[in-house]
């Protein structure tokens, strides 16, 4: 079979010596060989009526998909036609050293002489980057998005005639965009990119700083912040403290009070049955159990005592309150084991402070 390889008239002498079969990629498939050949076919018909801008685009798919020596000798045929040179001579030179390696003396001859033909009437393009700019670490220069080798700065690069969008760029710096264009029949053209404007940042204020503005009569001034609301009186929350323990601790006491009235009242009944004789008893136990109770019936006495006086000194705590002026007060409520041989209980005692 034949690859990629047609009579067309304008490609006879690129097509001399090109009956024998070129070589496919390695890698390519067989579905990926035959879209490539099918490609291939159409951009030939194509070329072969004139239309040369609709058979590039093709031609390059089918060299990308399944590389070969004559679908770069047609793409560089192709680009010639529509104006190309710059690329029509890179293809060229291409596909000649392809064939060199391949040992295809007659397709490098061809080739070479086709690149050889095109370079006089290259167009150039110089990008000249002033010292100052060239030395910035972080430089990038594209032309039409593609990025530019700092090693091809000051170098006549040959191009495609065209119109080229030029853009330097680098951190901290500010771009410098420029467009040449660029003429066909071996027209030169140069562009100096010149030293780059460093980027300015607005400064940092200060700590505590009162932003400067352009207009001094503001219509729209920032109102001054609010003063603070002052702070929740000290003493009149120590009064109402003062006031929760002293009715808690009163709370307490009559608790403890009321229980050992009880037990009082419970010892006391135990005692008539051994003491039918009111304080005569007649035998320990009925005594044991009259001291029992008189001790109950005192601890009750006292601590109910003294719980009705503290709820009523809480209730009048916190109904009077301290004024805003006057200091906290706070409470300490302290408590005391009551131990004796005949007397067992707690008291409860406080301070204000």
């Amino acid at each position: 079979m034949i690859a990629r390889l047609s009579s067309l008239p304008a490609l006879a002498l690129c097509c001399a010596g090109l009956l024998s079969p070129t070589l496919a990629h390695a890698q390519a498939s067989a579905a990926q060989k035959a879209a490539a050949e099918s490609l291939f076919d159409d951009a030939l018909k194509a070329m072969k009526s004139g239309h040369f801008a609709e058979a590039c685009p093709k031609l390059e798919e089918s060299e990308r998909i399944d590389p070969a020596i004559g679908t770069l000798l047609y793409l560089a045929e192709c680009y010639e036609k529509t104006g190309r040179t710059a690329s029509a001579w890179a293809t060229f030179r291409e596909a000649a050293s392809a064939a060199q390696a391949q040992g295809e003396t007659e397709r490098t001859r061809v080739a070479a002489a086709r690149a050889d033909r095109l370079q006089p009437s290259l167009s150039k393009l110089t990008l000249k980057v002033v010292p100052e700019t060239a030395q910035i670490a972080s430089l990038r220069v594209t032309r039409d998005n593609v990025v530019v080798a700092k090693t091809l700065f000051g170098v006549a690069i040959p191009v495609d005639p065209g119109k080229y969008h030029i853009v330097a760029s680098a951190e901290g710096y500010q771009n410098y965009e420029s467009d040449i264009e660029v003429a066909a029949n071996a027209d030169s053209k140069a562009l100096e990119i010149p030293a780059l404007v460093q980027s300015t940042t607005a400064p940092v204020a200060a700590a505590g700083a009162v932003p400067v503005t352009a207009n001094a009569q503001n219509p729209n001034p920032v109102p001054p912040p609010p003063n603070p609301e002052p702070a929740p009186d000290s003493g009149s929350n120590g009064m109402r403290t003062a006031a929760y323990v002293t009715g808690a601790i009163g709370i307490v006491s009559l608790g403890v009070g009321t229980y050992f009235g009880v037990k009082a009242i419970s010892k006391n009944n135990d005692a008539k049955d051994h003491c039918p004789g009111g304080n005569t008893c007649n035998d320990p136990q009925g005594e044991t159990l009259t001291k029992d109770a008189q001790s109950a019936a005192t601890v009750a006495n006292i601590t109910i005592g003294v719980g009705a006086a503290c709820v009523v000194a809480g209730v009048v705590l916190y109904l009077t309150g301290a004024p805003k002026e006057k200091p906290a007060t706070t409470a300490r409520l302290e408590m005391h084991p009551l131990l004796g041989r005949d007397l067992a209980g707690v008291s409860f005692g406080g301070t204000f402070q």
